[in-house]
């Protein structure tokens, strides 16, 4: 581990550096005082063919911040979410039953699928999601406190039918088997540290650092509170990523993309032999043209395994119509984790309706198939029909 007081400077010196250098009097000068803004979003999700027929969550948001003299920016963030999700699938973690031959019942350093018993039902969970603070000047942004990592907050993909109930990096699983993640989320809301530059030809690069993954978030569990299954600890996380956004001049396309790496150490106590070092890396790009929206992403990790196979691999690829108020969106997306044995292709279809602002309606069908992979048997219905509809309700404030 690194030592504490190292890594105290290390935290402090890209935020010393980030604003130019001014007497002490210039900076805390007040040029315009204190700013905050609040916001509020609340999702509700029906799948009448699903066991799990009523999900929701609620998102709470609250910064601060204040503007120096010399041009930088202070402030403090703070997020709470509650939500009721899938039992088996708090936090995108997912445990499912075990199949004839298998024998895995710890989760995937990175993916957190796993096999074991049935999970009891976790229902409504609230979490501290966001509560960091930060600095912003010419030399770009740095961050501390818990907060998402430079790989997740980077991620760029196709456009998406749900905002939270999607075939890919759902906060909410009706039917409790989507397995496809390509946002990078390795570490969750633990405590970090995070510098990003700033925006050149639509180019921006960043890095963050995390030396414990131990907070379980509602949308990133990095532990297990499952029977029969566990997690490893993940410790010493880099994570580097670039981000690029650019509308073409002449033809008026936005084109965005985004590429990351992670790399972390994993421990297990039970059996140290089992994990090591996790190594991820993932893609994504959008265009938008004045009538199509169009892009996918891509992910793949080892999941830390060292002692056999065990690599996770998603990918998503969509496309969206906009006319009006309304836009037909269309989905496919698949993933593969050697590990716990499952493998996954998901598609979907449907309309998002934007009546104002605020507020967004989406409905579409849904069709996925989970499948284990060593006998291809179909996995047991751990969340009800593999298809049918679902209706999200969104709004925010």
């Amino acid at each position: 581990m690194i030592n504490a007081r190292l890594f105290a400077f290390a935290l402090a010196a890209p935020v010393m550096a980030l604003a130019p250098a001014a007497s002490a009097q210039d900076v805390w000068d007040d040029p315009g005082g204190i700013e905050s803004e609040a916001s509020v979003e609340i999702a509700l999700v029906a799948a009448p063919d699903a066991d799990e027929a009523v999900l929701g969550l609620a998102k709470a948001r609250m910064a601060i911040n204040y503007v120096l003299m010399n041009g930088a920016e202070i402030g403090a963030v703070g997020g709470v979410e509650l939500q009721r999700n899938h039992p088996a699938r708090a936090g995108f973690s997912g445990v499912f039953p075990p199949a004839a031959g298998a024998g895995a019942s710890s989760g995937g350093a990175f993916s957190g699928l796993a096999r074991g018993d049935t999970p009891a039902d976790r229902d409504l969970r609230i979490s501290l999601e966001t509560a960091y603070i930060y600095i912003e000047g010419g030399y770009g942004e740095a961050r501390l406190g818990a907060d998402e990592g430079i790989a997740t907050r980077f991620f760029e993909g196709g456009p998406a039918l749900f905002a939270h109930s999607g075939l890919v990096n759902p906060a909410l699983d009706p039917t409790g088997q989507i397995i496809a993640r390509t946002d990078h989320d390795l570490t969750g809301p633990a405590a970090k540290i995070s510098y990003a530059t700033p925006r050149i030809l639509g180019l921006r690069g960043g890095v963050s650092y995390t030396p414990t993954a131990d907070r379980r978030g509602v949308d990133r569990d990095t532990e297990s509170a499952f029977p029969g299954a566990s997690r490893p600890e993940i410790e010493d996380a880099f994570e580097v990523a670039l981000n690029l956004s650019r509308r073409l001049p002449q033809s008026g396309v936005r084109l965005r993309a985004a590429a990351a790496y992670s790399q972390a150490e994993a421990r297990f106590a039970p059996d140290p032999s089992l994990y090591g070092t996790v190594e991820t890396w993932s893609a994504g790009a959008s265009a938008e043209f004045s009538r199509l929206r169009l892009g996918g992403s891509y992910l793949e990790s080892n999941n830390g395994i060292a002692a056999g196979p065990g690599d996770y691999s998603a990918w998503a690829v969509s496309a969206a119509l906009p006319f009006g108020k309304f836009e037909a969106v269309a989905e496919v997306s698949g993933a593969e984790d050697e590990f716990a044995g499952l493998s996954s292709d998901s598609w979907q279809i449907g309309l998002v309706w934007k009546p104002s602002a605020g507020w967004r309606l989406a409905s579409g069908w849904r069709d996925v198939d989970t499948a284990y992979l060593n006998s291809g048997a179909q996995v047991p219905a751990t969340g009800g029909s593999r298809n049918g509809i679902v209706i999200e309700i969104t709004r925010s404030f």
